[in-house]
């Protein structure tokens, strides 16, 4: 298996929430949204879901969670602090919820934490230890 992975899902109580908060609240564009339960964003290197709790229920024929805010967060590496503060501050607007202000980090970044409607945290940080391509792919240093 090739390392990497194709998409990332979220899943939600209330797609359309969740989908005005990336596509209005911060500017994303929908690539697709093949039903009112599903939406796909387009994102460097993969594609991005949003789909309904009870949908991804229904397919994996097992319960899905309701508390999001588990063992998984989604971050959105900013070029430099001010950018950090910009979108956090953006986010906020949008209607996320403040979780963590932007601060200097114990592992030497800048990180903050948004709750997404639907629940997920997202970190909107720099760290000065990665590079972001102009394209905005994020490349770790070599070991």
């Amino acid at each position: 298996m090739e390392q990497r992975i194709s998409m990332t899902t979220l899943a939600v109580p209330d797609v359309g929430a969740a989908r005005k908060f990336f596509e209005s609240g911060l500017g994303w564009k929908v690539n697709a949204a093949p039903s009112p339960e599903v939406v796909f964003f387009q994102v460097i290197g993969g594609v991005f879901a949003l789909y309904s709790r009870e949908a991804l229920a229904k397919e994996i024929d097992r319960p899905v969670t309701d508390n999001p805010t588990g063992a998984i967060t989604l971050a959105w590496n900013a070029r430099s602090e001010n950018d950090v503060e910009e979108m956090f501050a953006k986010a906020v607007k949008a209607g996320a919820k403040p979780i963590k202000t932007p601060e200097k980090a114990f592992w030497g970044g800048y990180s903050s934490y948004v709750e997404v409607p639907g629940g997920h945290l997202l970190e909107i940080a720099h760290n000065p230890f990665w590079t972001i391509t102009p394209e905005g792919a994020v490349e770790l240093p070599t070991s």
